[in-house]
Parts: structure tokens; C-alpha cells; sequence
């Protein structure tokens, strides 16, 4: 995984559409209020945002809301989960991204790759933007990951799936 702050090296027409609707939304001040954004305004991104939130100390990435999308490309609901709950194999490079555009209040952006069901690699650009509320902290944050019209079951999370197994749902 690779990741920048740069808006001009990200090839990504959904994370560069929010990049563009996110500064739009911030005017003058560094950081968008959370309540600017109007999910009405931005539709057609929604199956592919995330929403989630921060927590210091420490600093933790609890996610509020996970487009369906997302949630059928990993083969789960993430709604509600802490970040370092979920992904033991990533080396915290994803609580890494978060802290980055919590501590430096700008968007970061970056492309993953992961291996699907079958075995295959797969990639995808991804942008997470940081949300004040009623200041300049960061307390959210606005993501998205852009498959790139692909959409294909993910092993990365599939096989982490196995802790986060509802009890009414039988052991692999």
C-alpha cells in the first residue's frame, strides 16, 4: 500500500470527485464541518463511503457507516467495529492513513492492493478526508474506496471474518 497527499497523482474518478466536493464544502477554513456534508449532494458515491470517527487517547478509527459496496466487496458490515479490531495482517498501515489525515487535517489518498477469493491480486485508489465539528479538530473522517467499476469478495477481510462471525452463523 502506497499513499500520498497529493490530489494530482490519484487516477481515481470517485475519490477525485470527492476530493473536489469536500473542498467545496470547506470554504475558507482548513476542514469541513461534518454537518456541511449532504449525503443528497453526493448519491452516486455513497455505495463506496465511508464514515467514521476518531477517538484520543489513544487515537482509534471507529467506523459510523460503511457503503454497500464496500461492505460486499469485503464480505462484511464494518459498522460500528474499531479499525485495529479488524485488521491484524496490515501491518497498521490503515491506522497510519487515519492518524495522517487526523494529525495533519488533510485528505489522504492512496492505492491498495489486495488479494481476491481466487487468489488474484486486485487494486483500488482509495481517499480519506478529515471532518471538524463546530472547530478545527478532527473528529471524522469522509472516505471512499474507488474499485474502478470492479467489485470483486476480498480474502484480506474474508479470511479475518472469522472473529466478527455472528453466533447464529456456523464456524468455516
Amino acid at each position: 500500500m502506497t499513499s500520498w497527499t497529493d490530489i494530482g497523482q490519484s487516477n481515481a474518478p470517485m475519490v477525485k470527485q470527492l476530493h473536489d466536493y469536500w473542498k467545496s464544502k470547506r470554504g475558507s477554513a482548513a476542514l469541513p464541518d461534518r454537518d456541511a456534508i449532504d449525503p443528497s449532494e453526493i448519491k452516486p458515491l455513497l455505495p463506496f463511503i465511508l464514515i467514521a470517527e476518531a477517538s484520543d487517547p489513544p487515537f482509534r478509527v471507529r467506523y459510523r457507516l460503511i457503503g454497500t459496496r464496500i461492505a460486499a466487496a469485503s464480505g462484511m458490515d464494518l459498522t460500528g467495529r474499531y479499525l485495529d479490531e479488524l485488521f491484524s495482517t496490515d501491518d497498521g498501515r490503515w491506522q497510519a492513513y487515519y492518524h495522517q489525515a487526523w494529525s495533519e487535517r488533510v485528505p489522504v489518498y492512496g492505492m491498495v492492493t489486495v488479494p481476491t477469493v481466487h487468489g488474484d491480486e486486485f487494486r483500488y485508489e482509495f481517499g480519506i478526508f478529515p471532518l471538524s465539528k463546530g472547530g478545527d479538530t478532527v473528529v471524522q473522517f469522509l472516505a471512499i474506496e474507488d474499485f474502478g467499476g470492479r467489485e470483486p469478495r476480498l480474502r484480506l477481510v474474508e479470511d479475518e471474518m472469522e472473529p466478527w462471525r455472528p453466533a447464529d452463523k456456523p464456524s468455516r
